[in-house]
């Protein structure tokens, strides 16, 4: 299968019943609670000293006897979603080429892209493996998210690049312009989260001013992986080394380290307060993903 006729594919699974279901569930969440200069009028007040004179509408002010009236304007808030996705190479590879964690992100970011574009909103995109490796400003052009996916969908990893979240989540602590204003903001963090770091606290202080939400992405490992195979050899595609080893004894100690590590990712996320979605492609749907997003309240 190409870019074309995945992209293809994914555009005919958000349908037009989907379509509506995103613009039901992304309605009346953008609206800021700050007031301020925008383009809807709300209502006159009197002027105080003190306000900026360039509030002032003069002309609505000449059916006073004395004072001033200040236009209030509502404030549209325009929703601010950053995508922080791993690309290091354990990302890439797996079972199979459409089983593999990045079809998987591409799923959501596909989702996810034409959803906040929908709504008039921003998406940023930060791509990162041991480091960032790339920073796209926020857009709400479609074509920019086709550009995006394609670029994801053609990424090669670098060899010997393994995971940390360390880098990117500093970016959003330190990150200058619009990030330090008083809107919140959305980041969807998402990963396989093979990382040894603890990364934990960091996103904590990130979630005291702004949405945070972890998506763990997981590979099933297939029950007929292995049949008659006595001994096969394997690469870490992130640490570039070979091993032989064992096959039936090797599939049980996967399986075994994966459920370890879900157990302790989610013991993680519950200990520190932040809300995450377990995702795998046997389990990821449009619908589902919806509902996440609804439940999480941008």
């Amino acid at each position: 299968m190409d870019f074309g006729e995945w992209y293809a594919q994914i555009n005919r699974r958000v349908d037009l019943r989907i379509r509506n279901r995103v613009q039901t569930l992304m309605q009346g969440m953008h609206r800021s609670t700050f007031r301020g200069r925008g383009d809807d009028f709300e209502f006159f007040q009197q002027y105080t000293l003190g306000e900026e004179t360039g509030h002032i509408d003069w002309k609505a002010s000449e059916r006073l006897e004395d004072g001033f009236l200040v236009r209030k304007l509502r404030e549209e808030r325009v929703l601010e979603v950053w995508v922080a996705a791993d690309l290091s190479a354990s990302m890439f590879a797996g079972f199979s080429t459409e089983g593999c964690k990045q079809r998987l992100l591409l799923e959501i970011m596909a989702v996810l892209g034409r959803s906040v574009i929908r709504q008039q909103d921003l998406l940023g995109f930060i791509g990162f493996d041991s480091a960032i490796r790339t920073v796209l400003p926020p857009f709400r052009s479609e074509k920019a998210l086709v550009h995006l996916l394609k670029t994801i969908w053609d990424f090669q990893p670098s060899a010997g690049e393994r995971t940390s979240l360390l880098p990117v989540l500093q970016f959003f602590e330190t990150h200058k312009g619009s990030w330090k204003q008083k809107k919140r903001q959305f980041i969807l963090l998402i990963s396989d989260f093979e990382t040894e770091e603890d990364w934990v606290p960091m996103a904590q202080r990130i979630a005291a001013s702004h949405s945070i939400c972890p998506i763990f992405l997981e590979e099933k490992v297939p029950e007929n992986l292995i049949s008659s195979v006595d001994v096969l050899t394997y690469r870490d595609v992130e640490s570039g080394e070979y091993e032989t080893v064992d096959a039936k004894a090797w599939l049980r100690l996967l399986k075994d380290q994966k459920r370890r590590e879900r157990e302790y990712c989610l013991e993680r996320f519950q200990a520190s307060g932040i809300k995450a979605l377990f995702v795998s492609k046997e389990t990821f749907s449009i619908e589902g993903f919806l509902q996440f997003l609804e439940e999480h309240r941008f």
